[in-house]
C-alpha cells in the first residue's frame, strides 16, 4: 500500500537512503552514545577464583555487542547476507551477556535465534529471491509465540528459584516470540516480515516511554524508521524481480 502512494522518484531516493552509509553511522551513534548515557559501560560482572574476586568489564563487550547489532541489521535491510552471520554471532554474545545479568532462560532462548539467524545466513547464500507472504510465513509467526511463551515457562517455573511474576513474563516472552516469528520469517525474505519488525520496534517503545528510557526510545524509534525503510525498498525490489 506505501509504494501506491510513492513516485518513482521518491522510491529511488529512498532506496538510496536504505543502501547508504549515513544509516549506519546514525545507528551506531544512537546506539554508542544511549548505551554510554545509560551508564552500561559501568556494569561489571564480579567472580572469584581461588578465594581472590575478579571482575569483568561485561558493560564494554555490551556496548561493542550493541555496535554489532546495529551493523548486522543495517547490512540485512541492504540484504548483504554478512548481516545474517554477525547476527549469529552477535546473538550468541547477547545471550550470554543476558544469562550473566540474570536472565537465566537466556540459556532456553538465545540458542532459537542462534540457529534461526544461521538458517538465514545459509539459505540467502542459495536463494536470493524476494517472496510473497504465504502459510510458512503465519506459521512461523505461531511457532514463534509459542516456542518463546514455552520456553520462557520452563525457565519462570523450573529454572528459576522465585514465584513467576506474569507481567515479568508477559514482557519478556511476548517480545521474544515476535523476535522469534521475525527471524524465522527472515529465512525466506519476506518484505511484509518488516511489519512485525514494526509491531516489535513499537511495543518495545511504549516500553521505554512507560519506564522513562529515552535513550532506548531513541534507538527503537531509529528501528521504526529503518524497518519503513526496509519495507520499501524489499517491496520494490521484489516488484521489480518478475
Amino acid at each position: 500500500m506505501t509504494i501506491n502512494i510513492l513516485s518513482g522518484n521518491q522510491i529511488a531516493l529512498i532506496k538510496k537512503i536504505t543502501n547508504g552509509r549515513n544509516l549506519d553511522l546514525i545507528g551506531l551513534l544512537i546506539v554508542i552514545s544511549g548505551s554510554i548515557f545509560l551508564d552500561y559501560h559501568k556494569t561489571r560482572y564480579y567472580f572469584s577464583m581461588d578465594n581472590i574476586s575478579y571482575y569483568f568489564p561485561l558493560g564494554f563487550f555490551s556496548i561493542i555487542n550493541v555496535g554489532f547489532s546495529m551493523i548486522a541489521t543495517r547490512l540485512v535491510t541492504k540484504k548483504n547476507n554478512l548481516g545474517n552471520l554477525i547476527h549469529t554471532f552477535n546473538t550468541t554474545l547477547s545471550g550470554t551477556i543476558d544469562y550473566l545479568l540474570g536472565n537465566i532462560g537466556a540459556i532456553l532462548t538465545y540458542p532459537i535465534s542462534i540457529v534461526a539467524n544461521y538458517l538465514s545466513y545459509n539459505h540467502w547464500k542459495k536463494d536470493n529471491r524476494l517472496n510473497d507472504i504465504d502459510f510458512a510465513f503465519y506459521r512461523n509467526l505461531v511457532v514463534g509465540m509459542v516456542t518463546s511463551l514455552t520456553l520462557n515457562f520452563i525457565a519462570f517455573y523450573y529454572l528459576s528459584p522465585k514465584k513467576i511474576d506474569w507481567l515479568l513474563f508477559m514482557s519478556i516472552a511476548f517480545p521474544a516470540g515476535l523476535t522469534f516469528g521475525g527471524t524465522f520469517n527472515n529465512i525466506k525474505r519476506y518484505p511484509d516480515n518488516w511489519f512485525l519488525w514494526q509491531v516489535y520496534n513499537l511495543s518495545k517503545i511504549i516500553q521505554s516511554i512507560f519506564i522513562l528510557n529515552i535513550a532506548n526510545t531513541i534507538k527503537y524509534s531509529f528501528y521504526m524508521i529503518n524497518a519503513i525503510l526496509g519495507y520499501i525498498t524489499w517491496n520494490d525490489d521484489k516488484i521489480k524481480q518478475l
